[in-house]
């Protein structure tokens, strides 16, 4: 049944549904239920309408990336957003999103890489992506250049940006040092990216700089949001012996430290010294100020953007692992360690 040229007004009338469902399938979009979204899909297979659109849309003609990404809703994200589109339009090339969202996240990234493997796109921009090993995997499979934002597979031989995350932790654990603190507590990241597990290292490396024993007990696990921030750090201050600062893998998760610090009845920056990683703007802007590490989100998706082009285009890519500079930005959250 597959015809030259299938339209999503094909797709709808076999679906029994509007054209705007298909679409936000199509896109990813909310506001479609699951049985419908499935009734889309099937329609979509039975019709041939991807592969009739990938024959208007030739890979390597389409002057289109994928840009795969958790969520759109973090400043983290729009920083990020922010360097692959202005490289984009400066080298002519449009972006096609992609979100995988948190829900049924197996179906959908089963679903999305049907959409990129139907040369939809010329290549792939992975920003933090669930189910990385599945994705990469797949789009060798199929021959389509990709480029992986603030993640590594740890061997060096995949095209990656990320920022000196290990250093810049240490960076980090250097001025809490500094400062006094010897209890430091840690929150970690999503564990399934390597970027969590070298900021880890750089927590460990700070300790074995001057001789402290890594304690598992400081060390809790979140999932860079501003609940398991929070919550982590109520696990973390009622220790028998709680951590005197804290250091948190990403701003988002600091905020959550600094509320539960407060509703503890500490004073940030005197009882308990509070550092993240980022710089989003609200760093400067939250009260007192959050000392953090900066990473240069938005050069990191302009030269992800950058590299992938080159890619396409053929050409030798020197460093396939590039790693951009953090700095350890000082701000009022941290002090001098206080008995308490």
């Amino acid at each position: 049944m597959n015809k030259p040229h299938v339209t999503i007004e094909d797709v709808a009338q076999l679906a029994q549904v509007s054209k705007m469902s298909v679409s936000r399938v199509l896109n990813g979009q909310p506001g479609v239920s699951e049985k419908t979204r499935q009734r889309i899909i099937e329609a979509m297979d039975s019709l041939g309408y991807l592969a009739s659109l990938a024959r208007r849309t030739r890979r390597g003609s389409s002057k289109l990336i994928g840009l795969l990404i958790p969520d759109i809703t973090t400043t983290y994200m729009g920083e990020i957003l922010r360097g692959v589109s202005g490289a984009a339009e400066r080298l002519n090339y449009g972006l096609m999103l992609y979100t995988q969202g948190s829900s049924n996240s197996a179906q959908r990234t089963s679903y999305y890489l049907s959409l990129l493997n139907n040369s939809l796109v010329d290549g792939v921009l992975m920003v933090v992506p669930r189910d990385y090993e599945v994705i990469a995997s797949e789009l060798k499979n199929y021959a389509l250049p990709y480029v992986i934002i603030d993640h590594h597979s740890g061997t060096g031989n995949e095209p990656s940006v990320t920022a000196t995350n290990r250093k810049g932790t240490l960076d980090a654990m250097r001025h809490l040092l500094a400062l006094g603190h010897q209890r430091i507590g840690f929150i970690t990241g999503r564990m399934d990216i390597a970027c969590s597990h070298d900021r880890l290292q750089g927590y460990r490396d700070g300790l074995a700089e001057v001789g402290l024993p890594f304690d598992p007990e400081l060390v809790r696990e979140g999932d860079f949001s501003q609940p398991s921030g929070f919550q982590q750090a109520q696990v973390l201050l009622q220790l028998k012996e709680p951590p005197t600062a804290i250091v948190a893998s990403n701003d988002v998760m600091a905020f959550g430290v600094m509320d539960a610090a407060k509703a503890a009845g500490l004073a940030v920056g005197q009882d308990l010294s509070i550092v993240g990683f980022d710089d989003i703007f609200m760093a400067s802007q939250v009260y007192p100020p959050l000392t953090t590490v900066r990473q240069p989100m938005a050069a990191m998706g302009e030269a992800a953007l950058e590299m992938l082009v080159s890619l396409l285009d053929g050409r030798t890519i020197l460093t396939r692992r590039q790693e951009l500079p953090t700095e350890l930005i000082i701000r009022e959250s941290t002090g001098r360690v206080r008995q308490r």
